[in-house]
């Protein structure tokens, strides 16, 4: 086994955990597709689909749990929401990653393409929802500044105070249609690496009505959560297919460093852009995967097959 073949993701794993932790966003979004279209374009020694979305929930699971640390030491995270979602999410992720070993490559592929631009498109949306509408229970629809609570219901009423004096009051409507879309989100997620952040943030923030740090913050716990159970299925069901030398321990030494350092870059930058810029980057970020997932994927099939090299 090579050690070094793969030191370029440590580098790669810093840029991609920090993006990942700042947004709230799946990291493994970012990840799968360097292994699966970015490897065999770079020459190094490819992975099997499935083990590309084990090591990338696994690597995200490494930066998130940095995040989770920072966020935590903030008191920034809304605990009661995280464990309400958990409850279903954890369970939906290891259904997804038991289905993956048993689904056809080029579903796993395609699908993974299709999420992507779902994604891009409902980030894309919510760009339009910047208006209030007039029947809206909550009269911020960014949630950046407090929301009026006083038409909420005792159950709905949130207030957090974070440990750098900052307090915010919000009402918390619609969680149970949260905890559907989030459980949807956690079983894509366990089966193609990516859903469980884009289904949770975005929500939380526009739907849910929670301050975008808060509905960061939260995710954040939401999908560091999720992915470890989704990961340790991954990980368990590689070693008893291939032994422990079906885990690429060569590219996982250098992208855990990395991970848990961008994760540490990545929660000092929440808050520090407009929110509307960076929906927009990420809606044409991930609009740019799904299409290039679907190209390479279907009509330039035989180029990125699913033969990997032994490390």
């Amino acid at each position: 086994m090579d050690w070094t073949v793969y030191w370029f993701m440590f580098p790669a794993c810093i840029v991609i955990a920090g993006t990942a932790t700042f947004s709230g966003i799946s990291g493994a979004a970012l990840m799968t597709p360097v292994f699966l279209v970015g490897f065999p374009l770079m020459g190094v020694p490819t992975l099997s689909t499935v083990a590309a979305i084990g090591a990338a929930l696994f690597l995200e699971t490494s930066g998130f749990g940095a995040g989770v640390f920072h966020y935590w030491r903030m008191r920034l995270a809304d605990i009661h929401t995280v464990r309400a979602l958990s409850l279903v999410t954890v369970p939906a992720a290891i259904a997804g990653a038991l289905l993956a070993h048993h689904a056809p490559v080029t579903t796993l592929r395609i699908g993974y393409g299709v999420a992507m631009l779902g994604v891009a498109w409902m980030l894309a949306r919510d760009g339009d929802s910047q208006k209030k509408r007039p029947d809206a229970p909550c009269p911020c629809i960014v949630c950046e500044s407090e929301c009026a609570t006083a038409e909420c219901l005792e159950e709905e009423r949130r207030r957090l105070r974070t440990t750098t004096g900052t307090t915010y009051t919000w009402c918390a409507i619609r969680m149970r249609s949260q905890r559907v879309f989030s459980g949807i989100g956690a079983f894509l997620a366990g089966l193609i690496s990516t859903g469980v952040g884009e289904a949770t943030l975005p929500l939380l923030a526009r739907r849910s009505r929670f301050p975008v740090p808060v509905a960061a913050a939260t995710s954040t716990f939401v999908v560091a959560v999720t992915v470890v159970a989704a990961s340790i299925t991954h990980g368990v069901l590689l070693a008893r297919q291939g032994g422990l030398s079906a885990i690429p321990w060569n590219l996982i030494v250098w992208g855990v460093p990395g991970a848990i350092i961008g994760a540490a870059f990545g929660t000092r930058l929440q808050g520090r852009f407009p929110e509307r810029a960076t929906r927009i980057f990420f809606a044409a970020l991930f609009g740019g995967i799904g299409v290039c997932f679907l190209i390479a994927f279907t009509v330039f099939a035989q180029r990125f097959n699913d033969l990997p090299l032994k490390p």
